[in-house]
């Protein structure tokens, strides 16, 4: 029987989701999740954006010193294997303790997620627009004048958002 003054609160969905996620990432030898979700800082941006990791192989009789095989895009290996001592400086750091002893390079191509696209901002207001072309009507060069326009508006309609 449950104490009603002893419930923890709302929980976290990220909790539920590690929860559900870690059967699918033990399969793939990701033990923990970390190596995937913090790729990108221990890569860097450049390296982050051809290479993605794919599994961790462990020896026999060790849970450490393992091999990461990593998806690496074609024609950006040689880069990404000139980096490899300090990508696994960098896991290993990240982890506290010797987890990857070497890498496996898998020439393929690399799939992200896509970003989603950026809606256009509200244009702005006829009241906006009337005061925008109230406010550059004495500069005499056009071009300066349709440059401060197009620039008054982006600014007006990020405003509204």
């Amino acid at each position: 029987m449950r104490k009603v003054g002893h419930l923890k609160g709302p929980k976290a969905i990220g909790s539920y989701v590690g929860k559900t996620a870690r059967a699918a990432l033990v399969k793939r030898g990701f033990a923990q999740a970390d190596i995937l979700s913090h790729w990108q800082n221990i890569v860097g941006p450049t390296l982050y954006h051809f290479s993605s990791p794919e599994r961790l192989t462990y020896s026999k009789n060790k849970n450490a010193e393992a091999t990461l095989k990593v998806r690496v895009a074609p024609g950006h290996a040689p880069e990404f294997q000139h980096f490899e001592p300090l990508i696994i400086e960098r896991i290993n750091s990240f982890f506290g303790y010797k987890a990857i002893s070497r890498i496996s390079i898998i020439q393929a191509p690399v799939k992200r997620a896509k970003k989603p696209k950026k809606t256009a901002p509200p244009e702005p207001t006829s009241e906006q627009k009337n005061w925008l072309e109230h406010s550059v009507k004495e500069v005499k060069d056009e071009e300066l004048k349709a440059h401060l326009m197009t620039l008054g508006a982006a600014i007006l309609a990020k405003n509204n958002t």
